[in-house]
């Protein structure tokens, strides 16, 4: 299969990509930060400053070769990156205030959160323009080494959706079996290397109908994990953080419900508890449980 995928690679890319419309990013010059303080961006971007703060501050970068003077109270300035590299910048005005960009010929997106073992894996890739084929490459612990070609959506020539609107986007989709580090090459030219963590770790899926003076929540696991323990879990003011208030096993269906007596609105959870009896193995998504008010 990789084998075959591989060998599409080199049909894909006949034609050479179109290049990525530009993007503009936004990085907010706090009291003493910016924030993000790091970007990776695809050459031709440009990164607008905008002052949040209620002092003056600059932006100055040696490597790219700009200074934007002093920038007021709700103004900004902008630069566009021409070629790829890394580009540290600072504040003159305030010491320690710095951040960085990271400029390259293409430019990698994978999931920030772990991925279920087994679930399909999406890639996307913008390239610059004038780019030959563009393949991803996998590093598990032993090295890089190619695993898919990199195509656009449905194996045609054109780009995701609307490409007035999409720019050209390159795609590949890989199954997870294993955390790993990715990246995106054509040539000599190497995208950011972005991690992906595979877990088989249950999702949970949590519900909850309000009743009489509280509040049923059902829960269920995906995959399956029958006979697993469950805890539901507040998030309470009063402990400082969420705290465990009842218990249950997934039954044969991998299912639990809990019934809570509650008068006020809560933030809740729920947790598959770990072999040691505390620890989270997974834990849902926090919902409101918002109890129907007594008669």
């Amino acid at each position: 299969m990789r084998a075959a995928l591989l060998a599409a690679a080199a049909c894909v890319a006949l034609a050479l990509p179109a290049a990525a419309r530009a993007e503009l990013t936004f990085v907010a010059m706090n009291q003493s930060t910016f924030s993000p303080a790091h970007l990776d961006v695809l050459v031709g971007d440009s990164v607008s400053w905008r002052n949040s703060s209620l002092r003056e501050h600059d932006v100055r970068s040696d490597a790219a070769g700009f200074d934007s003077g002093r920038v007021g109270t709700g103004a900004g300035f902008a630069h566009t990156y021409a070629a790829p590299g890394s580009y540290p910048y600072a504040c003159t005005i305030h010491t320690g205030m710095t951040g960085d960009v990271s400029a390259y010929s293409l430019l990698l997106d994978a999931p920030r959160r772990p991925v279920q073992l087994g679930a399909p894996l999406e890639l996307h890739v913008r390239p610059a323009a004038g780019l030959g084929p563009v393949r991803i490459e996998e590093d598990s612990g032993a090295g890089f080494r190619p695993v898919a070609a990199a195509a656009p959506a449905g194996g045609g020539h054109g780009a995701h959706g609307d490409a007035a609107e999409d720019g050209y986007t390159l795609h590949a989709t890989l199954t997870a079996t294993v955390s790993a580090t990715y990246r995106a090459v054509a040539g000599d030219q190497l995208s950011q290397p972005l991690r992906v963590e595979v877990t088989d770790a249950p999702r949970l899926v949590v519900s909850a109908s309000p009743r009489r003076g509280g509040v049923a929540v059902g829960v269920r696991s995906v995959p399956p994990k029958p006979g697993a323990l469950v805890a539901i879990q507040l998030r309470l003011r009063e402990r400082f953080g969420w705290w465990t208030v009842d218990r249950a096993r997934l039954d044969k269906r991998s299912r639990a419900r809990f019934v809570l007596r509650r008068r006020q609105p809560v933030r809740a959870r729920v947790i598959v508890v770990g072999a040691n009896g505390v620890s989270a193995v997974a834990a849902s998504a926090p919902v409101t449980l918002r109890p129907r008010a007594p008669r």
